[in-house]
């Protein structure tokens, strides 16, 4: 019953605390910079706080006066280089999914060999039925789910760059 209670006062004191942020913006801090200039780690934090945005919504990124100048010119770098990582990642995505089909389908023909070939129930078609199937349905997966991902990926980086800054004072959010 007590943790509940606390559970309660600690969701309570939560969305006081956040209720004040508006859903589709993120706010940099200054750990977010080291020599007038993003960090890794504040990029990062920028995309985890963007995950949630939907599409159709503008991002508003806060960040401190102070570091205005350059913010656009790094993001983009840092932008157009997790853009390039994706496109490369989508190219294997495309060969290993076609690479993995084409396994598969070779398997199939392999084991209809076997099975023309032998009169009784074999052992070795029935496992080459299963691997083969087992490339199939890899190649599958990787076309549709993991092609998906990195397109989402790449969606929500295009709308972080496309984001409208926002310079606020220190010390105001």
């Amino acid at each position: 019953m007590f943790i509940k209670k606390e559970y309660k006062d600690l969701e309570k004191k939560l969305l006081e605390k956040h209720e004040r942020k508006n859903d589709n913006e993120a706010v940099l801090e200054e750990e977010d910079f080291k020599d007038g200039s993003l960090t890794i780690f504040g990029y990062d934090r920028l995309k985890q706080q963007c995950d949630y945005i939907p599409y159709s919504e503008e991002i508003k990124i806060k960040i401190p006066k102070r570091y205005e100048t350059g913010f656009k010119e790094k993001l983009e770098f840092l932008g157009a280089s997790e853009l390039n990582k994706l496109k490369e990642d989508r190219k294997g995505v495309r060969i290993a999914s076609l690479v993995l089909m084409l396994l598969g389908i070779i398997l199939f023909g392999v084991a209809t060999v076997i099975e023309n070939f032998t009169s009784d129930s074999n052992i070795f078609f029935y496992v080459t039925i299963i691997v083969s199937w087992v490339f199939i349905w890899a190649a599958v997966e990787k076309w549709f789910f993991d092609r998906r991902d990195l397109r989402e990926k790449r969606k929500s980086l295009l709308q972080i760059l496309s984001s409208r800054i926002i310079i606020i004072e220190s010390g105001k959010k």
